[in-house]
């Protein structure tokens, strides 16, 4: 989340009027180590991994932990933030195609009274079930887009991040 949010605010702020901002890579990152020293430095986006259906980003960390400089290549740093993964990843077995849910009803009509508890009714369809299952299937995923997952979202935060400018120089040019 934390690089897709650098990303998406470095391109939302490209073509506003607003002064030219700095478009690298970097992330400035604070934090405890487990000894319990301050750690104040940036962390550098080299690329974007999936590992065991996780998002990962690897990059470079430097910085000073207490008063000794500290730099480190390869660090891994989950991406977080996208829909939830790892129900997504989890083979669809029906689709919604109605939920509707009707409250208590007491109704009385000339002197007979009827009285109805909630209803839940739950229409799902089953695909490759059969013809109808598969037909209310495709026609409820219609507006669904497909789910970016492990390696295809990696793919397209790799592409993302190829766009994003290394210099100072290039990116004083991106905000005119």
């Amino acid at each position: 989340m934390l690089s897709c949010g650098l990303l998406l605010g470095a391109a939302s702020t490209a073509g506003a009027q607003a002064p030219a901002q700095d478009l690298t890579k970097k992330i400035d990152v604070t934090g405890t180590a487990k000894n319990g020293k301050k750690f104040t430095g940036t962390y550098t986006i080299n690329r974007f991994i999936s590992r065991g259906g996780k998002v990962l980003a690897v990059g470079k960390l430097k910085g000073r932990l207490k008063n000794r400089r500290v730099s480190r290549t390869g660090v891994r740093i989950p991406v977080t933030g996208f829909a939830d993964q790892g129900a997504a990843q989890s083979t669809q077995l029906v689709c919604r195609i109605l939920t509707l849910t009707l409250g208590p009803l007491d109704l009385n009509l000339l002197g007979l009274r009827i009285q109805l508890n909630q209803v839940n009714l739950r229409i799902t369809a089953i695909p490759g079930g059969g013809l109808l299952g598969d037909l209310l299937c495709g026609i409820a995923n219609l507006l669904n887009p497909p789910a970016l997952l492990g390696n295809d979202l990696a793919a397209v935060l790799n592409s993302l991040l190829a766009l994003v400018p290394t210099t100072p120089q290039a990116a004083a040019g991106a905000g005119r």
